[in-house]
């Protein structure tokens, strides 16, 4: 009877070891995706500050737009918004950056150090972004903005927004200070992990969203502004749901191998 435990406790545990892998990987992938799309294109950030940049956003964005893609005002908009650029965009590119290496167990055994380091950045950029979507709707800059010429959203659609993004920036930011309450003050690292984990989950989904924005867009499924900016919204909810619940299920997995090696 203690065989068969143990060998299902086994196969859990490969099981759950496979799947964390795999997920590290779509993260890794991910949180890239999110550092290209920041600093290499179309790196909104830059909007405003560099002619070179601007000349390559008009090109190929402006001068291409035919109301089935996403609106360039999403870029172009930031043109004149320091302030947005240097707290919600910027440290974007930090915070995405940092996860591969803050997630990799061999990378935070060997290197604590760097680790830690790492991670004061990753809090910091996590507060500042989160501060600068306080600015983005006190500057009226949301993407219900960036579609001209057809009817604005009612007020319950952006009532919705405003409650909904309020409530998910929340998490964003208690998750972050969480993981740092469980690795300062209590010392309980599993906990920390268990909500950095989270933290990222509520963060990355940005970029599974750009990624279904721009297959739909490749695949000609989008016929109209109107269309573009529901998807727009629309695919931002599932995602957070998508990231969200995979954070829920790599903790599940991670609490497997854990386990296992406790007993052992």
């Amino acid at each position: 009877m203690c065989k068969e435990s143990d060998f299902k406790n086994n196969a859990k545990t490969n099981s759950s070891a496979k799947a964390l892998r795999a997920l590290y990987i779509l993260t890794t992938f991910l949180s890239l995706f999110m550092v290209g799309w920041i600093v290499v294109f179309p790196s909104s950030w830059l909007m405003g500050r560099s002619e070179f940049h601007d000349h390559i956003i008009s090109e190929t964005l402006v001068k291409k737009y035919d109301g089935k893609s996403v609106s360039p005002r999403t870029v172009t908009k930031y043109a004149g918004h320091s302030l947005v650029q240097f707290t919600h965009i910027a440290p974007g590119a930090i915070w995405a950056a940092a996860i591969p290496f803050q997630l990799h167990p061999k990378f935070r055994r060997q290197y604590r150090l760097a680790h830690k380091m790492i991670g004061y950045a990753f809090i910091v950029s996590a507060l500042l972004m989160a501060f600068g979507i306080c600015v983005i709707f006190a500057r009226d800059l949301t993407f219900h903005n960036d579609y001209e010429g057809i009817p604005p959203p009612d007020d319950m659609e952006l009532l919705q927004m405003k409650v909904s993004t309020t409530f998910l920036t929340t998490w964003f930011v208690l998750t972050a200070l969480l993981a740092v309450y469980n690795a300062g003050w209590t010392k309980d690292i599993q906990s920390h992990r268990q909500w950095i984990i989270r933290h990222i989950g509520s963060g990355l989904w940005i970029a599974v969203q750009r990624i279904v924005v721009v297959f739909c867009q490749g695949a000609g499924l989008v016929d109209g502004p109107m269309m573009m900016r529901n998807l727009f919204g629309n695919a931002a909810t599932g995602s957070v749901f998508f990231t969200i619940l995979l954070a829920e299920y790599s903790i599940r997995c991670l609490k497997n191998v854990n386990g296992v090696k406790k007993r052992v």
